[in-house]
């Protein structure tokens, strides 16, 4: 018999051995542990259920003790370790069926967790063994449109983030520039003052030589009207002289 779809979005049905193999193909032990797992199963006890579903696969492990431990790990939210499982319960069974229920359960772990890429994957292997299941079919649209969705808003994210750096960018290079400016006003400013006190230092200079010049010239006149002076007096003293010496008549 085929085991029951219960919804679109998670095919959680326990595989109980009349879905998958006779009862005799598990030990008595491992099928009592695994009649009481079922019936914890069902009454939302999913914490005793994996103990229940762990101590039957110990102690023969099978598709079915993998399986439904991967459904009580699925119900739990634990999807990483109910993805391991379900990969363990593949590799036990050649049965379509079985194998599209197990890859099935996968791709609803990924798609719980987001990894939208990898639940179209297990949604993918699953139709390989079922292709005309609509249930199947119809969670791998499920996942394309949410993987579009993600990719999409992914996207979004990212150009806001460039945009963001882009405008840390403009920022920066205004306050590079800014300060480059400020830096250049401050060096021209700083050779005008320098020009300003050359220009000044250069007319103290100027000023000085003009004085020592004016100076020059000044001493040159009274030096001049030394020597008119003493030229003058030089000059009525030999008037002199020759007034008082009498010339001797022949």
């Amino acid at each position: 018999k085929n085991c029951p779809m219960i919804s679109n979005k998670n095919r959680t049905t326990l595989l109980f051995a009349i879905c998958l193999f006779p009862l005799l193909a598990v030990s008595q032990s491992a099928h009592k542990s695994l009649r009481k797992g079922d019936a914890q199963y069902k009454d939302g006890r999913y914490s005793d259920a994996e103990t229940a579903y762990r101590k039957a696969d110990s102690e023969q492990s099978s598709v079915k003790s993998a399986y439904n431990l991967g459904n009580t790990l699925m119900k739990q939210n634990r999807y990483d370790e109910a993805i391991t499982k379900y990969d363990d319960a593949a590799a036990k069974t050649n049965s379509d069926s079985q194998k599209a229920n197990i890859y099935f359960n996968q791709g609803n772990a990924y798609y719980n967790k987001k990894e939208y890429q990898q639940s179209i994957e297990s949604y993918k292997k699953a139709l390989r063994h079922q292709s005309e299941d609509a249930t199947i079919k119809e969670n791998l649209a499920l996942a394309r449109l949410a993987l579009r969705k993600q990719q999409l808003e992914q996207q979004k994210q990212q150009n806001k983030d460039n945009n963001k750096e882009n405008d840390q960018n403009k920022d920066q290079n205004q306050q590079e520039n800014s300060q480059q400016n400020q830096d250049q006003n401050q060096q021209k400013d700083q050779n005008q003052q320098k020009d300003q006190k050359d220009q000044n230092q250069n007319n103290s200079k100027d000023q000085a030589q003009s004085q020592n010049k004016k100076l020059s010239e000044s001493e040159a006149r009274k030096l001049l009207e030394i020597m008119d002076n003493e030229e003058k007096k030089v000059q009525q003293k030999l008037r002199r002289t020759d007034g008082g010496n009498k010339r001797v008549k022949k």
